[in-house]
C-alpha cells in the first residue's frame, strides 16, 4: 500500500495497471506472498538432482539447455508438480496480503478466506462454515494428490 503512495507507485497506478482495492492486487499479493515458497520448493527440486546426468548428456553432445530440458526438467517434474500444487493451494488460503492490499470487497475482490472473514462479520455463521468446509474439501484434495504424486500409498 505504501508503495503505490510513491511517485513510482503512482506512475505504475496511473499507466498500467491499478492494484489496490482491485483484482489485480489479489493476484500481485498472493505471487509475493507465495513466490518465496515456490522458490524453495523449486529450488529443493533440482538441488536434488544429480549434476553427473546432466554432464553425462553434455559429454554426449548436448548443449545446456537441451540437457536442461530433457535431462534436468524430467528428473525434477514430480517435485515441481508438488511445488505447483503446494503453492497453489497456499494462494487459495492467503488472507492477510490479500485483504490488505485488495481489500474485502464482496463480488470483487472476494477470495475465500476473505469470505469468511465477510460472512463472519455480518453474523452468517451458516456460510461461514460451509466456506470453511469448502477450504477443508481443498485441503483434503490437495493432500491426497500429494500422496499421489509422492508415491506414498494408494490413493
Amino acid at each position: 500500500m505504501i508503495f503505490f503512495s510513491t511517485p513510482v507507485g503512482i506512475a505504475i497506478r496511473q499507466n498500467v495497471i491499478e492494484f489496490v482495492f482491485e483484482p489485480a492486487g489479489l493476484v500481485l499479493a498472493q505471487f509475493t506472498v507465495i513466490s518465496s515458497l515456490a522458490i524453495r520448493l523449486m529450488k529443493n527440486a533440482f538441488d536434488n538432482i544429480n549434476p553427473k546426468y546432466e554432464q553425462a548428456a553434455r559429454t554426449l553432445g548436448c548443449n545446456r539447455l537441451y540437457s536442461f530440458f530433457y535431462v534436468t526438467l524430467p528428473l525434477a517434474k514430480t517435485s515441481l508438480l508438488s511445488s505447483i500444487i503446494l503453492c497453489w493451494a497456499r494462494a487459495v488460503g492467503e488472507f492477510g496480503a490479500s485483504v490488505m492490499l485488495a481489500g474485502a470487497t464482496r463480488m470483487k475482490t472476494e477470495t475465500l478466506p476473505i469470505a469468511i472473514f465477510l460472512q463472519f462479520g455480518v453474523a452468517d455463521v451458516a456460510k461461514a462454515v460451509t466456506t470453511v468446509f469448502i477450504l477443508i474439501f481443498i485441503s483434503v484434495i490437495v493432500l491426497l494428490a500429494m500422496r499421489k504424486i509422492g508415491g506414498r500409498g494408494p490413493v
